[in-house]
């Protein structure tokens, strides 16, 4: 037998989705009168994987229609979520009556919305770092983003430059829960991994070949609440489903030239927020953590470099676990302790509340800060646990990160403040 190359090989054993015409499967029903729409996209940041392996970005399957689907759904019920008071079970069902779900001969469960993708640009493979310690020189401010593709050998690689369209077919009578997904999606969320911290951002350019104007930055904010009052329902959500809400909490920044300065922005920001520091010897020597977890680690295992023998804090708790699970704790000096790791208790991953992107506007770009709700560590089961990462005893350690005004008060980031993610949306404020 012929040896295929690879991308035809990859096609002969990924090959397309075949689906019966959405009029034809709902013909006989209610739901007869059908919406067809075009919609164009660009990426305004990298897209970080997209393809059949999570994380890697594929020469054939740029952008899988399968994903966006998922977005889709994941946005309806962050939109939508709230008119079941609170059901998991009704909101399930009513989710894969449009979405679709797993289905069987005896009861098939197909979309209400189908969806056809089309890769009108594919973009050009962008490397962000030359080596697992050395990033790319436009990517040094953005390196603390793109983390994981430093464990890569060689580096990972992204896609800048992406267009594609979506053509969307589906019931006019669910025309309003379809634009919800659609408006939550196009705002908040984008294609391939790592969405939450700005990659693969969306920008609608035309729908059916009418150019969508942009907003000034000005008024960014005021159209962002009029599409929650819009599409955001009323109610109770299921627990632990994440959502939006009317009264979201946001940030919008100040202007900036253009989508990848303010998403470089929000990056710096985070960075120099999550890693506050006193001041060092020099850059490669920086000083200690103004956060409590280094001090509770040392505590916990006993062990502690000569060196760092005075704690700083006295204040054993892991505050930083609110912006999501699991986070990796390092020391470099020798007599502290070895690698550890905060996860949950009854489960590793818990998703970061914490949306970071940049919006296009017409007259420049903004950065945007979401904290979604329904989320978070009061959502995680079972409380937060401290574990050895490679230790052969498997210790591991109940810990707490919620912390009372006095102990806010102590961690010079949070200025006072113990919920951290709001403090954090208040340094984007103030810096």
């Amino acid at each position: 037998m012929r040896k295929l190359p690879r991308d035809e090989s990859r096609a002969e054993l990924v090959p397309p989705a075949v689906e019966p015409r959405l009029d034809r499967r709902l013909a006989g029903t209610k739901e007869v009168s059908l919406i067809t729409q075009v919609r164009h996209y660009e990426l305004i940041t990298p897209l970080f994987g997209g393809g059949v392996d999570p994380g890697e970005a594929d020469p054939l399957t740029i952008i899988r229609g399968p994903a966006i689907r998922g977005q889709l759904r994941f946005w309806w019920r962050a939109c939508r979520g709230g008119q079941f008071n609170g059901d998991l079970r009704m909101m399930k069902e009513a989710e894969d009556e449009l979405w679709g779900a797993a289905s069987t001969e005896k009861e098939p469960r197909p979309s209400l919305v189908q969806i056809r993708l089309e890769i009108a640009n594919g973009g050009q493979h962008v490397q962000p770092f030359e080596s697992r310690t050395r990033p790319s020189p436009n990517w040094r401010d953005l390196a603390y983003a793109t983390f994981p593709l430093q464990d890569k050998n060689p580096p990972g690689e992204v896609r800048t430059g992406v267009k594609f369209k979506l053509t969307l077919t589906y019931p006019q009578k669910r025309r309003a829960e379809v634009e919800a997904a659609l408006w939550a999606w196009e705002t908040f969320g984008g294609v391939g991994a790592r969405t939450r911290r700005g990659f693969g951002a969306l920008k609608l350019l035309r729908i059916d070949d009418k150019p969508v104007p942009l907003p000034g930055a000005a008024d960014v904010v005021t159209q962002i609440r009029e599409g929650l009052q819009r599409h955001v329902t009323a109610g109770e959500w299921p627990a632990q489903v994440p959502h939006l809400a009317p009264a979201l909490t946001m940030k919008v920044t100040q202007g900036h030239p253009n989508p990848k300065a303010a998403w470089t922005y929000l990056i710096k920001q985070l960075k120099a927020f999550r890693q506050a520091r006193n001041s060092g010897v020099s850059p490669r020597q920086p000083g200690r953590s103004r956060w409590p977890e280094p001090d509770a680690i040392r505590k916990l295992t006993g062990n502690r470099a000569p060196k760092h023998r005075q704690a700083l804090l006295n204040i054993d708790k892991f505050p930083r676990a609110a912006f999501g699970l699991p986070i990796v704790f390092h020391f470099k000096d020798a007599g502290d302790p070895q690698d550890t790791i905060l996860q949950g208790k009854a489960c590793d991953r818990l998703a970061s509340p914490l949306i970071l992107r940049p919006l296009a506007c017409a007259d420049s770009a903004v950065g945007l800060a979401v904290i979604l709700e329904g989320t978070g560590l009061m959502a995680l089961p079972g409380g937060l646990a401290l574990k050895e990462a490679k230790g052969v005893t498997g210790k591991s350690w109940p810990v707490e990160a919620g912390l009372s005004k006095v102990e806010a008060k102590k961690i010079e980031p949070l200025n006072g403040n113990p919920a951290l993610l709001e403090a954090f949306l208040e340094f984007l404020n103030s810096s």
